[in-house]
């Protein structure tokens, strides 16, 4: 009997070995894996896209973030025209796979595209995200946040980043030339800061909202259907992205729908295949832009 026992002890600790020299080569091969990526990774920005470091002041918070922008290819030679202008949270992400050390969602690669085929083009501001993330991109202090000052950085984005950039780019500074965009946390601000300043923002990509952050008080925010006239409101999430994800972004869409926007104003996408991750916003983006400059 105790022979059985010490066999089937020797046998356990052999079985646990083997599972942990799988768990561990698993481990190298996806640190290798990612090593050889982060080795071969090359700018992928267009030669429109400019990155102003540590640019700009974010006076409350008294330090200064990074923008990454693109113009247009043509912007330089037809001196007289004015672009609507898209504003992107997280926007380290936009361009460049260098940038962001991961894989960028080719906006400047779309709007290229549409400049080839003779279609609108806009400027697009991205805006770098904070070291403290969660606080910035929260509108609402709660207890997961007792930091959070959203609400102080969507009026920063309002008033001195847009005077700033109406001020150094031709611009369109109207309502309905404006954009917010954002993907995960980003984009329930981008949802916040739609509804919470309706005559700033006339359109909205709101991709993949984390809207669990304070699900209650974010649906709970109302603008009336004279302020939701004209806008065009894009929203998108994964199909792996989970049920909760799912159901919150579907819930805005109804939202927007029971208010009376029609299809030329209103799309919800499901990206077939795709996680909570940039390859999801690359193509959702894809499908957002020519849908929005119609």
């Amino acid at each position: 009997m105790k022979k059985k026992l010490l066999r089937i002890f020797v046998y356990g600790l052999l079985l646990f070995g083997v599972y942990l020299a799988y768990i561990f080569y698993g481990q190298f091969m996806e640190h290798q894996r990612k090593a050889t990526y982060y080795e071969n990774l090359v700018d992928t920005s267009s030669p429109t896209v400019t990155v102003l470091r540590d640019s700009i002041l974010i006076g409350y918070q008294n330090s200064k973030r990074t923008l990454h922008i693109y113009v247009p290819p043509n912007y330089n030679k037809d001196t007289f025209n004015r672009y609507p202008v898209i504003y992107f949270l997280d926007g380290e992400s936009a361009f460049n796979d260098l940038e962001f050390m991961g894989p960028e969602w080719q906006i400047d690669e779309v709007i290229n595209a549409a400049a080839d085929k003779g279609d609108p083009t806009a400027i697009v501001i991205g805006i770098n995200q904070a070291k403290d993330r969660d606080a910035e991109y929260t509108p609402f202090v709660n207890t997961d946040n007792p930091d959070a000052h959203g609400a102080l950085f969507a009026i920063w984005v309002i008033t001195d980043l847009k005077n700033w950039v109406d001020s150094n780019y031709r611009t369109k500074p109207e309502a309905n030339a404006t954009t917010i965009g954002g993907i995960s946390r980003s984009g329930m601000m981008a949802y916040y800061m739609l509804m919470a300043h309706p005559e700033v923002f006339g359109n909205a990509i709101i991709q993949s909202p984390s809207m669990w952050v304070d699900y209650d008080r974010l649906m709970a925010m109302n603008i009336s259907k004279t302020q939701l006239s004209g806008k065009k409101i894009m929203i998108s999430v994964g199909e792996d992205e989970g049920q909760l994800m799912k159901r919150h972004a579907r819930n805005i869409y109804e939202k927007f729908k029971s208010q009376g926007l029609n299809d030329n104003e209103l799309r919800f996408e499901i990206i077939p295949d795709e996680g909570h991750w940039h390859l999801t916003w690359r193509k959702s983006f894809a499908l957002a832009y020519p849908w929005l400059m119609q």
